[in-house]
């Protein structure tokens, strides 16, 4: 079954290692933000209740080049639309990218009317359309030439983290920690700290990370609906995966009261009071000792004061403590006073933003 993962853009290749571990499968970036690969229902179920950098996961059922609308409603059309959706609302998403005379709305109301016109070719019901709140979601993609036509089999995304009780005024969603995890190559055996831990999403998904813990236990997948997927197998599979012991060495360090309350609500949430320790400290000041320094650097709206000094202490703290591997997330790569080994440009929200990784 081919089938799409979305992911942080600019991350792509971390979600693909993450997709070869869990399923052995080779991702290739199909589009910025999304990862193509093949898999198994088996490996749908697998990934809906394992994978931590991926928020949709889709089955392909058209991908093709096409010259236009009308190849895009004929192509559609021809699927065998009756064996791969069942007799409920639907609605269609369109994204397009390349020069076209035609907008991405376009492209999903032929995608509609298609699949309108098939099922009802075949089994005589007309599908109900709801673009608000539909029972079945459909991805149209339109880049250049090439239309990818996919079913979201997740619903609600794989970042929505149920431990997310206390939200951060710049909050990180826990798919973009885990990857910066993954760029630290943190293990269960690490030290690790996050100097700067607000409410403590880095370390959680560290905790959930070491212990193989299920990152979305509340979860009801789209794919229950579908034909070919069976909700009770996938339900059992995920009940009977536990967490296992690890003794792990983390810390989420801030200077504020208000997000180290916060960061405990969001702990005793996630069930790791005795794996993550939070200490108040300042990142300025306070030495670091550890494996993996993994961080989300204030910029903005976030701090009050120079940026260029926060940034600059920060940084004489990383290079006179023991730290092996720094990983941060910052809108100010400029200020920061390392040679990164590696620097990968993401989009955060509505701005730029850059994960910057050093090793000594």
């Amino acid at each position: 079954m081919q089938l799409l993962a979305t992911t942080n853009g600019g991350l792509e290749s971390v979600a693909a290692a993450e997709l070869r571990e869990l399923t052995g499968a080779e991702a290739t970036r199909h589009h910025r933000g999304v990862v193509a690969f093949e898999g198994t229902v088996e490996d749908v179920y697998e990934l809906h209740y394992r994978a931590r950098s991926l928020h949709r996961i889709m089955a392909v059922l058209v991908d093709t080049p096409v010259a236009g609308l009308d190849d895009i409603y004929a192509t559609t059309a021809d699927m065998p639309v009756a064996d791969r959706l069942p007799e409920a609302t639907f609605g269609v998403v369109g994204t397009r990218h390349g020069t076209h005379e035609f907008t991405s709305m376009d492209v999903a109301d032929r995608v509609g009317q298609a699949v309108i016109d098939a099922y009802r070719e075949a089994t005589g019901t007309r599908l109900p359309v709801d673009l608000d709140d539909p029972t079945v979601r459909l991805e149209a993609y339109l880049y250049d030439e090439r239309f990818t036509l996919a079913v979201d089999l997740t619903g609600e995304s794989l970042h929505r983290r149920p431990y997310r009780v206390c939200e951060h005024d710049a909050p990180l969603r826990g798919t973009l920690a885990y990857q910066l995890l993954r760029l630290a190559d943190y293990s269960a055996d690490d030290r690790l700290v996050d100097p700067m831990a607000g409410s403590a999403t880095i370390p959680i998904e560290a905790a959930l990370d070491a212990t193989d813990a299920v990152p979305r236990p509340d979860l009801d997948p789209a794919f229950t609906v579908l034909p070919r997927f069976d909700g009770d197998r996938f339900r059992r599979r995920r009940a009977a995966h536990t967490r296992r012991e690890a003794a792990v060495d983390i810390t989420a360090r801030d200077n504020q009261t208000q997000w180290r309350e916060c960061a405990r609500e969001n702990r005793e949430a996630a069930g790791f009071e005795d794996e993550v320790d939070i200490v108040a400290a300042d990142a300025r000041e306070a030495s670091l000792d550890a494996d993996c320094v993994v961080t989300n650097l204030p910029f903005g709206i976030r701090v009050t004061g120079d940026l260029r000094r926060l940034y600059s202490e920060f940084a004489e703290r990383v290079t006179d403590g023991s730290v092996d591997r720094l990983v941060a997330l910052t809108t100010k790569p400029g200020l920061l006073p390392l040679s990164p080994d590696e620097q990968h440009d993401i989009p955060y929200g509505r701005i730029d933003a850059s994960v910057i990784v050093w090793r000594r």
